[in-house]
């Protein structure tokens, strides 16, 4: 106990699965929408392929300082108070793993005294994407696994 008598229980580990995709995005708001609280730790967690083609196209088309052209959102002013929204969702660049620290300032507008932090792993040759993060929630002792989902327009339609 600490202070005023009262002892906070102990925050759940929770793990979205982060990569620069809409998808990706989607995850992420529900998890800060519907399963965070401020106790909580969030993992942002990005598997990253060596053997992935657009690694390749990334590295001849990625132009330094593209991504930090502007001033970051990470600091809200003084009008963003609690009535504030932020939406996270289209709101991440394709460069290398710059998203990752977008991703986590979106987390910080949204939740100020969430903990927030991001793993990579590179994904092992002859594994999945599926075992690494299946491993790594294990190694790191993930309570709760977010994973976005691709909806085709079948599932749209018909829900």
């Amino acid at each position: 106990m600490v202070g005023g008598g009262r002892s906070e229980a102990p925050g759940r580990k929770i793990m979205v699965v982060a990569d620069p995709t809409q998808e990706s995005a989607g995850a992420l708001q529900y998890a800060l929408s519907q399963a965070v609280v401020d106790n909580d730790e969030l993992i942002l967690f990005h598997v990253e392929n060596p053997n992935s083609w657009q690694n390749t196209i990334s590295m001849f088309l990625k132009k330094p300082g593209l991504m930090n052209s502007g001033p970051t959102s990470a600091s809200a002013g003084p009008g963003a108070g609690a009535g504030a929204t932020t939406s996270v969702e289209g709101s991440f660049g394709s460069g290398d793993v710059e998203f990752l620290e977008e991703m986590k300032s979106a987390c910080k507008l949204c939740k100020p005294k969430l903990r927030v932090r991001f793993e990579k792993k590179a994904m092992a040759e002859g594994k999945d994407k599926a075992s690494v993060i299946l491993d790594q929630t294990k190694v790191l002792g993930i309570d709760v696994l977010i994973i976005g989902q691709r909806k085709s327009l079948s599932t749209i339609l018909l829900g």
